[in-house]
């Protein structure tokens, strides 16, 4: 029916046309000659009309200007054929008050002819003859257009053969309506969503020696967890405030008891673990993004602020310490890490083309430092860990004060210059004080050039950190990305006060997504950590050979939802000045990772 209904109102407007020309030619084959004026349509006055006195002989009609059906005609050679187009009828123009009528007419429903000498003389009275013939040719037309009666039987007998089968499907209808209004009433809400990631992580050192105490590393395989609960809620659609809680017992592989490095730490440990922080539930990261100057965006981030997550970091499948790389180093240059707890992010696409960013630039800036959850914070700390020295926690004796412009801090600018479409290039600037300039993924003297105090140190340092960065989709099945770093370290204050070193590391990652099958992952990450290259301090406090990082995985898609990863990461030359041993770090680590 409603197929029918449409086509109906289709073909109405000639309905109305055909019945105002019927209603005309009544009147001028009755009616006494007159002049009628029309007040709705000042252009229109109907003409004086002669009334028949007796109906014409076929031989003393015209053809038909209306149907132009075989109709009467003093000289049936002079009929026009059907126009296809208004303008083939000379004395039909858009200024006519029933031009859009007659253009209907010809060129949507084809039922009008025009005169031999292709005029249509609109303003002649039609008989009833004329009437009848246009008319006729006009339900022709529409006709074809409906369905005829014994199609509407036919339609009624194919509903009452599936009669139960509609029923069923109208009870299936009628149940989802009732389920959804009931999932409406008792959702958790209208503008949050949550999502989920859990990591099952079974990992072991598989050779290798501590690289502070000289002795082999004689720790136990290890089968440890991360659980983060992401709740992201909209305003406006175009805006995002997110509320991470996080729990895990994820071992630090730098820890001094285990490897002394950094360099061997896991993508996704937890801070402060092993120790009292395990297993604690914590609101581990909280920002709010929204759009700013049309094509811009703004962030700003209360806890746990990562540059990473805030700009592009140029290493885009690998970046993710959940589905990514496994050894924290691979996942992007080392610069992102040097960052406070909380601050502001601001990115502005510069130049735009085919409405992709060609250009854009970021600008970034964290106060104090991140804050191990559990850990207590109080003035007497002042000479303890560094990262007690947060925004939301400041210390009255910290040199220089605290807080989020007062004590450490990171500014950050970048430009990412994307020339084709799978080439991304981007050169970024970090200036830090009070922050580790290796991001604590480097060697032990890397985190701590000047050696007054392994981790206050920091407090004394700043740092301008340089990076360039690249990734290139060659093919859609591989795709190269890497970086190079440079950080010129100064000692600012106390007994380190003049003191410079000179960092630098770079990495190489190679990645073959869906190489299997979809959701499939093939890896090499290769490079060298943050490592002291030349310090004023003297040798004793430069890496004596550089190190190198070597993680070979392969991610297996289970399902959409769940994928298992082996990977293998090996330390090479993982030795420096302070001593230790030559022997290389190896890590075997199976990462399994559910999300939802």
């Amino acid at each position: 029916m409603s197929r029918i209904f449409s086509q109906f109102l289709l073909v109405s407007p000639a309905a109305f046309v055909v019945s105002g020309l019927l209603a005309s030619g009544a009147i001028a084959g009755e009616t006494a000659p007159q002049t009628i004026p029309v007040q709705a349509s000042p252009q229109l006055t109907v003409p004086q009309v002669q009334p028949l006195k007796s109906a014409p002989s076929v031989s003393q009609l015209e053809a038909d200007p209306l149907s132009g059906a075989p109709a009467p005609t003093a000289n049936p050679s002079k009929s026009m054929a059907q126009v296809t187009s208004v303008s083939q009828l000379s004395d039909v123009q858009p200024t006519d008050w029933a031009f859009q009528a007659v253009q209907s007419l010809v060129e949507k429903y084809g039922c009008i002819v025009g005169y031999p000498d292709s005029t249509f003389r609109g303003n002649r009275a039609a008989t009833r003859y004329e009437l009848a013939a246009a008319l006729n040719a006009c339900l022709d037309v529409i006709s074809d257009r409906f369905a005829t009666k014994e199609d509407l039987q036919a339609v009624r007998k194919l509903m009452e053969e599936f009669a139960a089968e509609l029923a069923t499907l109208r009870g299936r209808i009628d149940g989802l309506e009732a389920r959804t209004a009931e999932l409406e009433a008792i959702q958790f809400s209208t503008t949050t969503k949550l999502r989920g990631v859990a990591v099952v992580s079974f990992s072991d050192s598989l050779t290798g020696n501590n690289v502070i105490t000289g002795d082999s590393i004689d720790d136990n395989p290890i089968v440890s967890y991360r659980v983060r609960l992401n709740l992201d809620t909209s305003f406006t659609g175009k805006d995002l405030l997110r509320t991470r809680l996080q729990a895990g017992n994820v071992p630090n592989y730098g820890d001094g008891a285990i490897t002394g490095t950094n360099m061997s730490r896991l993508a996704y440990d937890v801070p402060g673990n092993p120790g009292d922080t395990a297993n604690i539930v914590s609101l581990d990261k909280l920002f709010y993004r929204f759009p700013i100057f049309e094509k811009g965006t703004l962030q700003v981030d209360a806890l746990r602020m990562e540059f990473n997550d805030n700009v592009y970091n140029f290493n885009p499948l690998f970046e993710s310490g959940d589905r990514g790389a496994v050894s924290r180093f691979g996942r992007f240059n080392p610069i992102y890490r040097v960052g406070g707890d909380a601050g502001v992010t601001f990115n502005y696409p510069l130049l735009q083309k085919d409405k992709k960013n060609v250009l854009t630039f970021s600008a970034a800036y964290s106060g104090g430092a991140t804050q191990t959850p559990g850990q207590v914070c109080d003035s007497e700390a002042s000479t303890g860990n560094a990262s007690c020295f947060s925004a939301a926690n400041p210390i009255a004796n910290f040199p220089g004060g605290s807080g989020l412009f007062s004590g450490p801090y990171a500014a950050l600018a970048q430009l990412e210059f994307q020339p084709i479409k799978d080439l991304r290039l981007g050169l970024t600037y970090v200036r830090s004080f009070g922050l580790d300039p290796s991001g604590s993924v480097g060697s032990r003297l890397a985190a701590n050039p000047f050696g007054s105090g392994a981790l206050s140190s920091f407090r004394n340092v700043s740092a301008d950190n340089f990076g360039f960065q690249f990734t290139y989709k060659l093919i859609p099945q591989f795709t190269v990305s890497g970086w190079a770093g440079y950080s010129s370290v100064d000692g600012v204050q106390g007994t380190v006060d003049g003191r410079n070193a000179s960092l630098i590391n770079w990495g190489l990652t190679l990645g073959a997504p869906d190489l299997w099958r979809k959701g499939d992952l093939a890896g090499l990450i290769v490079g060298t950590p943050p490592t002291v290259i030349g310090n004023s301090a003297g040798n004793i406090r430069t890496d004596a050979t550089l190190p190198f990082l070597v993680e070979a995985q392969y991610r297996f898609a289970v399902t959409d939802n769940i994928s298992v990863t082996p990977a293998v990461i090996t330390i090479i030359n993982p030795l420096n000045s302070i001593g230790g041993s030559e022997d290389a770090i190896v890590l075997g680590v199976v990462r399994t990772t559910f999300t939802f």
